[in-house]
């Protein structure tokens, strides 16, 4: 219901009488997440690695948690890690190919997202990913074509759809720019960058009637 102080609420309570207590840090880790505390997420994500070293989706939640905290090096590290036991786990591969881009090293990046692709193509993340990959090498038409993928996977992909919005407005193509920030508003109605740019569609719109 997306109540997350509610539900940090209960899962701390839960862990409190059971510090033991599996899935109720994975859950209160989500939690945290939510709320943008990644510090948190990342000190819970390592006492469940104490108890649990092999599992998987505590050494990706700490992946997770310090990709949030710019520790790109850290993070491709524990993907890796994931990727050794799991060579075909969709969302490791896709935050590595992340993570080399935010490391600055772009040039490594295509290739576990094409293999996350691969893997699942209904992955609307690793979509977005590999768009930034190519918008990044200036290569706009396949930067497009990956970000309308994204969409068609997950409607509410916010962050595809912005790209799109964005690249038909900067183009001028103010007729499908509205449509784009139109839909971009569908999902996050309070977007001011959004609210603006579809403002200019409409004024431009009405110039050229």
């Amino acid at each position: 219901k997306g109540k997350l102080k509610q539900a940090l609420y209960h899962y701390s309570d839960c862990l409190t009488a059971d510090p033991g207590h599996i899935r109720g840090r994975l859950n209160r880790i989500s939690v945290h997440m939510g709320l943008n505390e990644s510090q948190k997420a990342l000190d819970d994500a390592e006492i469940l690695l104490d108890m649990a070293p092999q599992l998987a989706v505590a050494r990706v939640r700490k992946g997770d948690a310090l990709m949030h905290l710019g520790e790109w090096d850290l993070a491709s590290k524990e993907f890796k890690h994931v990727l050794e036991q799991a060579p075909h786990h969709t969302h490791a591969l896709t935050q590595l190919g992340a993570c080399y881009m935010g490391m600055d090293r772009a040039e490594r990046a295509e290739g576990p997202l094409n293999d996350a692709l691969r893997q699942s193509p209904d992955h609307a993340p690793a979509w977005h990913q590999r768009g930034l990959y190519y918008l990044h090498f200036n290569k706009i038409d396949n930067a497009l074509s990956d970000f309308e993928a994204a969409v068609r996977c997950d409607g509410n992909h916010l962050d595809a759809r912005l790209r799109i919005a964005a690249h038909h407005h900067g183009l001028g193509n103010m007729a499908e720019a509205e449509t784009a920030w139109r839909a971009v508003l569908s999902i996050d109605a309070d977007n001011q960058l959004a609210k603006t740019r579809l403002s200019e569609c409409e004024k431009n719109l009405m110039k050229s009637a």
